[in-house]
């Protein structure tokens, strides 16, 4: 178990019907870049965003089928250059993820995102999307929840976490004895999201960068040799040489030995590491916002995001 700690934020507030990320009305747009959703999901989600006192905009064709995807990568791209486009919608939801969002980098429009206003929110697939336009555009992507189930299915700290991410409020999370690999305070902006997509960037325009970050990692439905494959992957690229800090947030379904595959893998870092975080495939979900300060404290025993005041990133 983990504990959220009070940190000027995470209020205390039942999920329920009345739970509103604001009182005032805002604009969301949905956008299904990667596998397919149809139209229950598409309804899960729309029911989601209403309940949180959103309007919503999406395009016909968001349920759209080609082979696995959400429509062709065409169409998938068109989606999110139309969503950042739109002059209402603040927020740009994901639906699901799967396969598929790395199709439409070579077709976003990244100088209409860099002039644009919003946030994308999503996970899993989503990651590469995440990343890319961060580092691309500066603009704000959190690592948050798709929003492909109905609303009961959500823990309560992954909706939370999720308001006061949209809100910029601090949030700070306890940590474990047993979930500290390696000791060592760290403080530095926060990138990463889903392992296989991580990998799946390297050798291209849309890399990682992860000079002088503290990263997170997580994935799903992983052989514990793959994944131990894979960072061996992004070790030879260098995506460890110059990290601050590691938060290893949940491998679902990867083996009944994942942890000794990562303790093993990990137990030379000289940068603090922490495991079994609530980040991922699983409830809790907690929300990362890309780009903004993150601590490790193994001392204290915990890890918090702190956010900035002036959020000006430099593209890359």
């Amino acid at each position: 178990m983990f504990k959220l700690l009070k940190e000027n934020s995470v209020h205390k507030m039942a999920v329920s019907n009345k739970n509103k990320i604001s009182n005032q009305k805002r604009y969301a747009f949905l956008i299904s870049p990667s596998g397919y959703s149809g139209k229950k999901l598409l309804n899960n989600a729309i029911k989601i965003l209403k309940n949180w006192n959103f309007e919503v905009n999406y395009l016909p064709d968001i349920i759209d089928k080609y082979h696995y995807y959400a429509g062709d990568y065409k169409r998938r791209a068109k989606e999110i250059n139309l969503a950042y486009n739109d002059k209402n919608s603040k927020f740009i939801f994901s639906i699901i993820g799967g396969m598929g969002a790395v199709h439409t980098l070579l077709f976003l429009d990244y100088d209409l995102i860099k002039k644009s206003n919003k946030t994308l929110i999503g996970y899993s697939d989503i990651t590469i999307l995440l990343n890319t336009i961060y580092q691309k555009t500066g603009k704000r992507c959190l690592h948050g929840p798709n929003l492909w189930k109905p609303i009961k299915k959500y823990h309560e700290k992954t909706i939370l976490c999720l308001f006061d991410a949209i809100n910029k409020k601090n949030y700070q999370i306890a940590i474990n004895n047993q979930d500290i690999l390696k000791q060592g305070f760290a403080r530095a902006d926060i990138a990463g999201g889903n392992l296989t997509l991580l990998e799946r960037s390297l050798g291209t325009n849309y890399e990682i960068n992860t000079n002088n970050k503290i990263l997170f990692i997580e994935d799903v439905k992983m052989k514990e040799g793959w994944v131990l494959d894979i960072l061996w992957h992004l070790k030879l690229a260098g995506k460890f040489n110059n990290v601050k800090g590691i938060i290893l947030g949940n491998f679902v379904d990867c083996g009944k030995n994942i942890n000794n595959y990562l303790k093993d893998f990990f137990q030379d870092f000289k940068c603090p590491v922490i495991m079994n975080q609530p980040i991922g495939h699983s409830e809790p979900n907690l929300t990362i916002p890309l780009g903004e300060t993150c601590i490790i404290d193994t001392k204290n025993k915990f890890w918090k995001i702190q956010f900035k005041k002036d959020f000006n990133p430099k593209p890359i």
